[in-house]
């Protein structure tokens, strides 16, 4: 059985895309006899979550902006000499970060390990000055990694840009389809409304603001629709201060919620809508959405172009234009054929990107890259 560690500054009790995936494909490779452990750094607050016991901690998060959103990075006195005797110790096959090669325990773990390292790609960036910036420094880096994935091509495409040479797969995120599931029961004390349901950290680039701005256009149309808006963080007073007079009553802000709820509010939910405005990847709540039977509508940006084919498994709206939203959110609420044909093909794409077949697919490039080496 060989071991395998993955690395990542984020991670639960930290929400996100990026510690659902490293959690999952923590759990799926154990299920596929891979020896799998996490190493990342020690999270306060956020949702309710007890470590596996195979999960190493090292430093405390600093949190920094980054990519128009907010980045925990680990940082720690401790962190060159903790890495390196776990390495030392453990002897792990493959070393799999995730996000970044990036200070510091990204970059720790590539220096110390002693066996074939991999990263998987998640972000699409806007701005590759510090890439451009560490160029020589970072290639260095670069050049320990024997295996690239990228979620999408659209997380991949800022790093060809600056080392246009690498190799690398795409394999796209999974979702848990016995956690979000058609059949959960919808949240009692969410019902007597047609729920628009928007999930994320409040922050810009995830568009809440197009999702407020255009509940007063739906409510025209749609008299007893009301926004439910899943998730927390520092500016979400800044959010509740945007809410239109008049409409003060049809936007419920629930904040961060349980792990073991997230199903259920989507299930809770007519429509799901997600207006990022870029730098998205690929977008697990889109998945999220589908897996459950809830119509997706989201802002064309790239990532989401590539999980959305418009108007079979969801809507695509204009960026950053609230009033198409409304329109795209109008159509699928009045239109009930439109709604089971995207319900049909939500969960048909939800299938195709189950956890089972992610983690199976990773686990063949793991094997693939350490035989070709193997050869060299």
């Amino acid at each position: 059985m060989k071991k395998v560690l993955l690395v990542s500054d984020v991670y639960y009790p930290y929400p996100g895309g990026i510690s659902e995936h490293v959690h999952q494909l923590a759990k799926h490779l154990r299920r596929l006899g891979w020896e799998s452990y996490i190493l990342t750094t020690n999270f306060r607050g956020g949702v309710e979550f007890e470590d596996p016991p195979y999960v190493f901690r090292v430093g405390f998060p600093v949190k920094i902006l980054f990519n128009g959103s907010i980045a925990p990075v680990a940082v720690s006195f401790r962190i060159n000499s903790y890495v390196k005797r776990l390495m030392n110790r453990m002897r792990f096959d493959v070393v799999h970060i995730h996000g970044q090669v990036a200070p510091i325990l990204p970059m720790v773990s590539l220096k110390f390990s002693t066996g074939y390292n991999f990263i998987t790609f998640h972000a699409a960036h806007r701005k590759k000055f510090l890439y451009k910036l560490f160029k020589p420094y970072v290639r260095d880096y670069f050049n320990k990694l024997h295996g690239r994935i990228a979620v999408s091509k659209a997380a991949i495409k800022p790093i060809l840009d600056i080392f246009p040479d690498i190799e690398y797969r795409i394999i796209p995120n999974g979702v848990d389809l016995n956690r979000f599931r058609p059949d959960l029961e919808p949240l009692p004390e969410l019902k007597g409304y047609r729920n628009i349901l928007f999930v994320g950290r409040p922050e810009p680039r995830k568009g809440l603001k197009y999702a407020i701005l255009s509940l007063p256009h739906i409510l025209k149309e749609i008299p007893d629709a009301r926004l439910v808006v899943v998730g927390d963080g520092p500016l979400l007073g800044w959010y509740k201060g945007m809410v239109p007079p008049g409409v003060e009553d049809r936007v419920l802000f629930v904040g961060k919620v349980p792990a073991s709820l997230l199903p259920r509010y989507y299930r809770s939910s007519e429509v799901f809508i997600s207006p990022a405005t870029g730098s998205e990847s690929f977008g697990l709540v889109l998945l999220e959405a589908m897996a459950t039977g809830t119509p997706v509508v989201a802002a064309k940006n790239e990532g989401y172009s590539l999980v959305i084919d418009d108007g079979k498994n969801g809507l695509l709206c204009k960026v950053g234009d609230e009033k198409d939203l409304a329109a795209k959110v109008i159509k699928v609420l009045k239109d009930a054929d439109l709604r089971r044909r995207l319900i049909e093909g939500g969960l048909k794409t939800a299938q195709e990107h189950s956890w089972d077949k992610i983690a199976k697919k990773v686990a063949e490039y793991y094997v693939d890259v350490i035989n070709r080496r193997k050869k060299i």
